[in-house]
């Protein structure tokens, strides 16, 4: 967990109660806005990195909740009372607003995520108001607007750039990329027949039809809730953070419930495309989004679809290096104490899958897009695990001849070159047979099993022949022990085959069990894509 900074250092845990969960943390600042100094041309929206490395430790989808809306108008108690407190974003009853930036909660819990405040304080720039209005909407999956329930011209705030959102927003092609728009309705008196939704489009058309058809346009389904007044005296309305639920109006603390509740029901994910944005995706998408806007003084248009591309094609490949790097620190783990790789071949594939496999199954939970870029990317993903396989294998056949190589010489001088020396070599066929029985005795027992070990015994038994033409030509060898070493040495030769097949056949069967794991992941994520479109 992460604690905030600055005039948020202060210790939270004044429960709101009722059926709302109270949620651990308190607030950390995302974002600010600096003011332009002599070196720059306008203002620029700087992100926290504490924050951003928080919310890059998410590995599950995410869902943003934005309150945003009328200055002084309680967004802050709001976003407080959604995390089950009456305390936490900062309230202050001074004409300023408190708030400057967007904050969020610390530690992100399960779907739930950033809130800010201050889209409409009179006192800050309008050109970062502006901003600051469309980077919520854009990264937000749900979008609350705060605003005060008996409004007029002066009270829609940022409502008004929803006459054509396309001025701001290049909307892609496929996919809907706007958040679920939630209208809070603050200090509501007045008494209706009709609900909340239709009061507020029929208030809102007498102020700005066109921005009423866009809601329409844009938002095809949303909410509003009417909150009543607190029912509690100026002073205590001046310190909200203090108060205690039981102090307020029963039917303004059941209207909260009710929002809130409904708001949390109908909770929807943050999507790019079909994909679910996670920590990482959703960081890149932010610091996209905030380094387009920083290239204007006024809000450039956002292609939405570009922000997209970008954002697969960085989380792919962070999913590529993270995976390869897992699997060669997993890889590693097989070396002995001596920091050598030396093992059979059935354990090193069966290590070699199992580790894949593990690997395969993150990659997949992690990587986004459509279904040609998915395959694209475990192509990619199987062409540096391919490279980096090949490395080991290299090593750890390396080291198998390294090791058994040592075992057959010492066997050789044990068994072989002892008789070599006094030029006493075997002439009878018992002789040599127990002589090369031995020598294979010993190294079969303590050698490494594999190609490595029978190329190694086949060269020693070439520098046998080789002793044994050279004394069958001083004609102190006969001719039957001849016959028996080149008949021991055709059986030997049929076993290297052998061995090479054998490894072969368990690498065949390693490439179906790779290809049955990746039809698997690969069919878990299209039912995932198709679920996500529905």
């Amino acid at each position: 967990m992460t604690s905030p900074s600055s005039d948020h250092d202060i210790k939270m845990g004044n429960k709101f109660g009722r059926e709302i969960e109270f949620r651990e943390g308190s607030p950390i600042q995302l974002l600010r806005y600096s003011e332009k100094t002599e070196n720059e041309k306008f203002g620029q929206i700087l992100l926290n990195p504490k924050a951003l490395d928080i919310i890059k430790e998410i590995n599950e989808p995410l869902a943003i909740i934005s309150v945003v809306g009328s200055y002084r108008h309680g967004k802050s108690w709001f976003a407080n009372v959604l995390h089950g407190h009456h305390d936490g974003f900062a309230l202050d009853a001074k004409v300023e607003g408190c708030t400057r930036g967007i904050y969020m909660w610390s530690p992100p819990f399960k779907l739930i995520s950033k809130q800010h405040d201050g889209i409409d304080d009179p006192s800050q720039d309008e050109n970062w108001a502006t901003k600051l209005f469309i980077l919520c909407l854009v990264i937000s999956s749900t979008f609350v607007y705060n605003i005060n329930g008996i409004f007029g011209r002066d009270d829609i705030g940022k409502l008004h750039l929803m006459t054509d959102l396309s001025k701001f927003i290049q909307e892609p092609e496929n996919g809907d990329f706007l958040p679920r728009l939630v209208i809070l309705l603050r200090d509501f008196i007045l008494e209706s027949s009709t609900c909340f939704k239709d009061y507020f489009l029929e208030q809102m058309k007498k102020i700005n039809a066109e921005a009423t058809m866009g809601i329409k346009k844009f938002f095809y389904d949303f909410d509003v809730y009417g909150l009543s007044p607190p029912g509690c005296k100026k002073k205590m309305l001046q310190h909200m953070e203090e108060a205690k639920t039981n102090e307020l109006d029963e039917e303004f603390v059941e209207e909260v419930v009710n929002a809130v509740e409904s708001i949390y029901s109908q909770l929807p994910l943050k999507y790019i495309g079909s994909s679910t944005m996670q920590g990482i995706s959703f960081v890149k998408f932010l610091e996209n989004v905030i380094e387009r806007m920083n290239s204007s003084e006024t809000l450039t248009l956002l292609s939405i679809t570009s922000e997209y591309e970008s954002i697969i094609q960085f989380v792919a490949q962070e999913a590529i290096k993270e995976s390869i790097d897992r699997y060669e620190k997993s890889m590693s783990t097989l070396r002995n104490e001596e920091e050598k790789l030396q093992m059979h071949w059935k354990e090193f594939d069966k290590m070699h899958l199992k580790y894949k496999s593990e690997i395969n199954k993150l990659f997949f939970e992690k990587i986004i897009g459509s279904p040609a870029q998915l395959s694209n990317f475990v192509k990619q993903l199987n062409g540096e695990i391919s490279k980096s396989e090949k490395r080991f294998i290299e090593e750890n056949s390396k080291e198998l001849t390294t090791f058994n190589k040592k075992i057959a010489k010492k066997s050789w001088a044990r068994h072989i070159k002892i008789k070599l020396d006094k030029n006493d070599l075997f002439r009878y066929k018992e002789e040599s047979q127990e002589a090369w029985k031995l020598f294979e005795s010993y190294c079969n027992e303590l050698m490494i099993k594999s190609p490595e070990a029978d190329e190694i015994i086949a060269l020693f038994k070439n520098r046998y022949m080789a002793a044994v033409d050279y004394n069958k030509q001083l004609g102190k060898i006969n001719a039957e022990l001849t016959k028996t070493i080149q008949e021991e040495e055709d059986k030997k030769s049929q076993l290297i085959i052998c061995m090479n097949e054998e490894r072969l056949r368990s690498k065949i069967e390693t490439l179906k069990k790779e290809r049955e794991e990746y039809e698997r992941n690969a069919n878990n994520k299209i039912l995932e894509l198709q679920a996500n479109i529905e």
